[in-house]
C-alpha cells in the first residue's frame, strides 16, 4: 500500500484520504493556500454535499467502515501532531488546518466538534512552537450553510475565539451558470443574499471557480454580472477580505469540463479587479500556479 501520510507522496496533484485517522485528517500540498494544509474531513465514509459540481475534484470516494464519532477528530489531530507533524515540519511550514473534505461541511453534525477540536489542538501546538501562531482555521464552503440560522450563529461565535477564516463559494455569475455549475435548486440570487446578511456580520473570502464546457468551449463564467453580484454583496455591507478565483488542478468529476488557461484566467481576473475596491485582495490561480493580477490601468499578462 501506498504511504500517503509521507511528506515526500505529497504533491499539489494529491488530495489523497487514507484509512483509520488518515480518512479524518490528510495534509495535502495546496496551490490555494500556498503550501501545507491540514485537512480535516467530515465525511470519511463518502461524499455528502448540497451540490453536484460537474468540476468537483473529490472522486467516488466510498469507505462505509470509516465513520465518525465523538473525539475522533480531536484524537486524530494530536495523532498527527505527535507522529507525522516533525516529519512534515522538516520540509513544509503549516499554512492553515482546512475543514472540507468529502462534501460540504455545514452538512455534518460534527461540524462543531471539529471547529473547536481544531482550536483546541492548535493552540497547545502553539504552546510548543510559536511560528504556528499564524496558522487560520479555514471553513471551505459552498455558501449554502448560510441558509441555515444554527449555523451562521455557529460561525460568528467561533470566529470571535479563533483564528478563523471562511472561504465562500460564489460560481458563475448568473442564475443560468450557477445552476449550470451547482446542479442544485439553491437560487443563485438566493445565495448572494444569503452570503451578504451572513458577511455583514463576519468576514468572508468569495472562492470562485473559472472552467469551460470542453464540448461547446464556453467559458462557464460571466464577468459582467460577477462583478454585478460582487457590488451586490458590497453594497448590503458585506465585509468581503478577498476574490479568490481559481480553475482546476485536478481531474474534474466530468469529462465536459475544462480548465481555462492562464493568459485568459489573467484577463478575466483583470474584468473583476477593476470593479472592486482598492482595498480587496484579488487572488487568481491557473494551471501554473498563482498569478499575478495588476491593479486598474496596469494590465500585464503572463507571457
Amino acid at each position: 500500500m501506498t504511504d500517503t501520510r509521507h511528506p515526500g507522496f505529497l504533491t499539489p496533484e494529491r488530495h489523497q484520504r487514507g484509512e483509520d485517522a488518515a480518512s479524518i485528517i490528510y495534509p495535502v500540498v495546496s496551490r490555494r493556500a500556498r503550501g501545507l494544509s491540514l485537512g480535516i474531513n467530515l465525511f470519511p465514509d463518502s461524499k455528502h454535499c448540497t451540490y453536484n459540481c460537474p468540476y468537483c475534484e473529490v472522486q467516488p470516494f466510498s469507505n462505509p467502515h470509516a465513520r465518525l464519532s465523538e473525539g475522533m477528530i480531536e484524537a486524530a489531530l494530536r495523532e498527527f501532531f505527535d507522529k507525522d507533524w516533525p516529519a512534515y515540519a522538516k520540509s513544509f511550514a503549516l499554512e492553515d488546518i482546512s475543514i472540507s473534505g468529502n462534501g460540504e461541511p455545514t452538512c455534518s453534525p460534527f461540524l462543531e466538534e471539529a471547529l473547536y477540536a481544531a482550536a483546541k489542538v492548535l493552540s497547545e501546538q502553539v504552546s510548543l512552537d510559536a511560528k504556528l501562531f499564524h496558522v487560520p482555521i479555514v471553513l471551505i464552503t459552498n455558501s449554502t450553510g448560510f441558509l441555515s440560522p444554527q449555523i451562521c450563529e455557529l460561525l460568528h461565535r467561533f470566529s470571535q475565539e479563533a483564528r478563523f477564516e471562511i472561504w465562500a463559494k460564489l460560481d458563475g455569475g448568473s442564475s443560468e451558470l450557477h445552476s449550470i455549475l451547482s446542479r442544485s435548486n439553491y437560487a443563485f440570487d438566493r445565495i448572494v443574499g444569503d452570503i451578504a446578511h451572513f458577511a455583514a456580520i463576519t468576514p468572508v473570502k468569495i472562492q470562485t471557480m473559472i472552467c469551460r464546457d470542453a464540448c461547446s468551449g464556453r467559458v462557464l463564467f460571466d464577468a459582467e454580472r460577477y462583478c454585478g453580484a460582487l457590488m451586490s454583496l458590497i453594497g448590503q455591507g458585506a465585509r468581503i477580505n478577498a476574490i479568490q478565483l481559481y480553475t482546476t488542478a485536478r481531474p474534474p468529476a466530468e469529462p465536459w469540463i475544462a480548465s481555462i488557461d492562464d493568459i485568459e484566467m489573467a484577463m478575466l481576473a483583470s474584468i473583476v479587479r477593476r470593479c472592486l475596491p482598492s482595498e480587496i485582495r484579488l487572488e487568481c490561480f491557473g494551471r501554473s500556479g498563482e498569478l499575478s493580477i495588476p491593479n486598474s490601468g496596469q494590465e500585464q499578462w503572463p507571457k
